[in-house]
């Protein structure tokens, strides 16, 4: 393909085609892209792609201006797919991790030309894309061939579109950005735009040739884009795209890729230092010259660290989507760098301005402002939001701030409600209005909660319907199938009323402060009530049980069982005594966990249709800032007595638990390890898709949590630790004639029901008696075989299951006493030792098979428990978010 401004001087404004072009003709063997254990793309083999793909789009009636959706795992593919595809029309890079109904608002949204998706994704995008109409291209990646080479397949056409070049005028990318309407706004930005702000970036960071950036960034992010590839390309220096950032691996692609330089958010700079100790060598080996960070504000103590870990200066830097990324950034040595400050103007003019559109001078605080050659000319289509972003020429930032005398930028904070999540920048409104959808909740406000790590977290304040009630993991869970899994609220209020201004608006802003919710640990903070009487005789019944078995005078209808200080045993007490006085139906134990207030408790009591939501997965303690923790139940099935454990870990560690099926009415029990594994791991990825996880089992549920590591292991997915709590091997059943305690309970079913089934078939009792025994025959009859299944057939999956060694971290914690059965402490400790073959550590905790779950031995167990959390939080907490912004 010709090309009549391959000779456009490096100043001139150009095409990102001809940023390409330029190093291609000076330097057409020089290393352009690189992948993990890959070969090298050269700048001719890269333009040679370039160009063949403009021709197939061309052929596809793909032209100059057309849009083009593009859902493509980050890697080299992603890098030369975006280059080409701006060769010739717009490119919109999608995250590929989108749920269908996002997919469906951007495609409607963008109205693409064709949709550009990896061959081997099985992406809701197809179908939207096919129920539009939109063509669909198919990208196979050439993995025998130099980084980044693909082919491609789809519809062509007899006659194609006009074979024309991208010019510098006409728009190269569109991006959603999320802002304080419901609607994300698509920013255009042109060739002119994002070449202009990519020789920035290679100025301000003194680019050249010789260099070699490490990208951890996502491809379909500004920062990843234009911060780390087309800096690169502007340059002709190389880029190594890895597929994302993931923290165990970073380290072998810095000794792999030898890199002068690497750009990140700053919670992939805390996981790179978490790891840094036992990453030594590499480091005093590596070839940095620089470290920028940017799109969240990076920590002084985090700067100073990376500064003092790998010896090289840390430029921080301000940018944003509508500016083409750059807009502020601190300058290399020996000139003067200010820790806190994002440093002097680095692209666009930046000024600070009050709310009248007055500019300020330095030193006053305002709205920060920009203008120039790298800033959008405005939202697509959207003159109402055109508006208010720009005033007299000036673009509207959002962000607080103001210049110093020496023209450096400090942010102070953000006028906007995006909730900044580690650099994703979130749509409150989008989360208000998937959360009213729920048919429960009848009013949602979803806000930023700071967080130690990310800068801001999501919560949401929600009033529900009148007699409607759900838990935080069904609201949580309901989220995470319609919008991305950064958006899930991990912080989710019951009001009954959300606080207002004084206009009778809700406002958004300060609504965490209003809340209680400012702590830096995100704690799980409650909105504490007054107390409220029962005001119905159901309310006054369940309380005065309450009342007798806490052995306290006085309990509000919104009081917490577990802060009142209930346990396992006190709860068994309420079900049964409350069994006896309302006489009705079976309650199961497991409603405390979905109804711990007397007024909740009664709301589930009283629905005509009243059952137990039948997930396994029990939100225990489903805030804090920590990483979550996945416990399996025992043999019983049951997880209450899981909760004296997670209230001593402290309110900051989010704790969940896995019950058994098969307790509850019309669910089915599991006979195999590896089917309860398989139903536990889909339920905890639909809360939690990405690790690294937490694991750990109580007895026999540390079989099945070591099924789910296994399981998690094959995926490729990161298990920080693995917690063994009084666990076994595995037995032959013909071998294990252990007293089975719970053949009592299959007895006791039987008898009750022959009870039941004889006073409705016989004269010879009275009516009361009918009434009385018959109720405990029939219901308690059917409780306590469902109880035995669970345990025989939970019993029996164990002891056919087969473990195979596991080679992640594993921790195994075991009572002193052994109550009669089962191997000593340490033959159990040298069994598993076999089998653990990776990291194992194991501990002797006080108390025995029945009670260390039991005050006072779970403080001990606690202690323990939390320790190995502990030790997994700097390696779990920072790959929470393993893509970010």
């Amino acid at each position: 393909m010709s090309d009549d401004n391959e000779q456009c001087p490096p100043s001139a404004v150009l095409t990102v085609r001809e940023l390409a072009a330029n190093t291609a003709r000076k330097n057409p063997g020089g290393n352009a892209i690189i992948a993990p254990g890959r070969q090298p793309l050269t700048y001719k083999d890269l333009m040679n792609q370039i160009d063949t793909t403009v021709e197939f789009l061309n052929g596809a009636n793909v032209g100059r201006n057309d849009r083009i959706a593009m859902v493509l795992p980050n890697g080299p593919e992603a890098a030369v797919a975006f280059l080409a595809v701006s060769a010739v029309g717009t490119s919109a890079p999608l995250n590929p991790h989108l749920q269908a109904e996002e997919y469906e608002f951007l495609l409607s949204d963008l109205k693409p030309r064709a949709l550009l998706i990896q061959s081997d994704l099985d992406s809701p995008a197809i179908d939207i894309a096919e129920k539009r109409k939109t063509s669909i291209l198919r990208l196979s990646p050439v993995l025998t061939g130099s980084s980044g080479l693909f082919t491609l397949r789809g519809e062509t056409n007899e006659q194609p579109a006009r074979r024309e070049l991208a010019q510098p005028n006409d728009t190269a990318l569109v991006l959603h950005t999320s802002g304080t309407t419901s609607r994300p706004k698509m920013v255009p930005l042109t060739n002119a735009n994002l070449c202009t702000s990519a020789q920035n970036i290679r100025t301000a960071l003194e680019l050249t040739q010789a260099d070699r950036c490490l990208n951890v960034m996502p491809l379909f992010h500004i920062h990843g884009l234009i911060g780390a590839l087309l800096s690169t390309i502007s340059a002709g220096a190389c880029i190594f795209c890895a597929p994302g950032f993931y923290a165990p691996k970073f380290y072998d692609w810095l000794k792999e890729c030898r890199p002068t330089w690497y750009t990140a958010v700053p919670t992939i700079h805390q996981a790179i230092l978490a790891r840094s100790k036992t990453n030594l060598e590499i480091i005093h080996q590596s070839h940095l010259r620089l470290i920028r960070s940017s799109s969240s504000a990076l920590p002084p103590q985090v700067m100073t660290e990376l500064e003092r870990t790998f010896n090289v200066p840390v430029i921080e830097s301000y940018g944003m989507t509508e500016a083409s990324h750059q807009m502020a950034s601190n300058p290399l040595p020996p000139r003067t760098r200010k820790p806190g400050s994002v440093g002097p103007p680095a692209g666009p003019e930046i000024e600070v301005m009050d709310s009248d559109g007055n500019l300020l001078s330095h030193g006053k605080i305002g709205e920060i402002v920009i203008r120039g050659p790298t800033v959008m000319s405005g939202y697509d289509a959207n003159p109402e939001a055109n508006n208010i972003a720009f005033v007299n020429g000036w673009f509207r930032t959002g962000d607080q701030g103001y210049l110093d005398q020496d023209n450096f930028l400090t942010i102070t904070g953000r006028i906007k409600e995006i909730i900044n999540r580690g650099g994703e920048k979130i749509s409150p409104k989008e989360i208000d209005e998937t959360l009213l959808n729920h048919p429960s909740v009848a009013q949602a406000v979803a806000f930023g909660v700071p967080h130690p790590k990310l800068g801001e977290d999501v919560a949401a304040a929600i009033v529900l319907r009148d007699g409607h009630t759900t838990t935080e993991q069904e609201i949580q869970r309901f989220v995470a199938k319609r919008l991305a899994d950064y958006k899930i609220p991990h912080q989710i209020i019951f009001l009954k009323e959300i606080p207002k201004g004084a206009t009778g608006k809700i406002q958004r802003i300060g609504l965490a402060q209003r809340l209680g919710l400012t702590e830096s640990k995100n704690a799980t903070t409650q909105v504490k009530t007054e107390y409220e009487a029962p005001s119905n005789p159901l309310e006054e019944k369940i309380a005065q049980v309450w009342s007798q078995i806490l052995e306290l005078k006085t309990i509000g209808v919104n009081d917490n069982f577990f802060e009142l200080g209930g346990d396992s045993v006190q709860a068994k007490a309420i079900v049964h005594r409350l069994r006896g006085a309302l006489q009705v139906r079976e309650i199961p134990l497991a409603i405390f966990l979905y109804a711990p207030t007397i007024r909740k408790m009664a709301s589930l009591l009283s629905s005509k249709d009243f059952q137990i939501p039948q997930a396994s997965l029990v939100a225990i303690q489903p805030t804090g800032s920590k990483p979550s923790a996945y416990f399996v139940h025992a043999c019983e099935g049951e997880v209450l007595f899981l909760t004296n454990l997670a209230h001593r870990l402290g309110s900051d560690q989010p704790f969940y638990a896995l019950r058994a099926r098969g307790l509850d009415r019309n669910t089915v029990v599991a006979t195999r390890v590896e089917e309860m594994a398989a139903h536990y791991l889909e339920e905890i990825q639909a809360i939690q898709p990405h690790g690294p996880y937490i694991l750990g089992g109580a007895g026999v549920g540390g079989i099945v949590a070591w099924e789910i590591a296994q399981r998690l292991r094959v995926q490729d997915a990161d298990v920080a630790a693995l917690i063994l709590i009084e666990t076994r091997l595995p037995q032959p059943i013909d071998a294990t004639p252990v007293n089975r305690p719970y053949n009592s309970l299959e007895s006791m079913g039987r008898l009750l029901h022959k009870v039941w089934y004889y006073l409705n078939h016989t004269e010879a009792a009275s009516t009361l008696t009918k009434r009385i025994l018959g109720y405990y025959g029939r219901h308690m009859g059917k409780f306590f075989m469902r109880r035995f299944r669970v345990w025989d057939e939970t019993q029996k999956a164990v002891d056919r299951y087969a473990p195979k060694p596991y080679s992640g971290r594993t921790i195994l914690l075991v009572p002193e006493n052994k109550v009669g059965f089962g191997p000593e402490p340490k033959l159990r400790i040298d069994a598993w030792r076999r089998l653990a073959v990776g990291s194992f550590e194991a501990h002797v905790v006080p108390g025995e098979h029945l009670n260390i779950f039991q005050e006072p031995y779970v403080a001990a167990l606690a202690e323990h428990v939390r320790t190995c959390l502990d030790n997994s939080t700097n390696h779990a907490e920072q790959q929470q978010d393993r893509v970010l912004s």
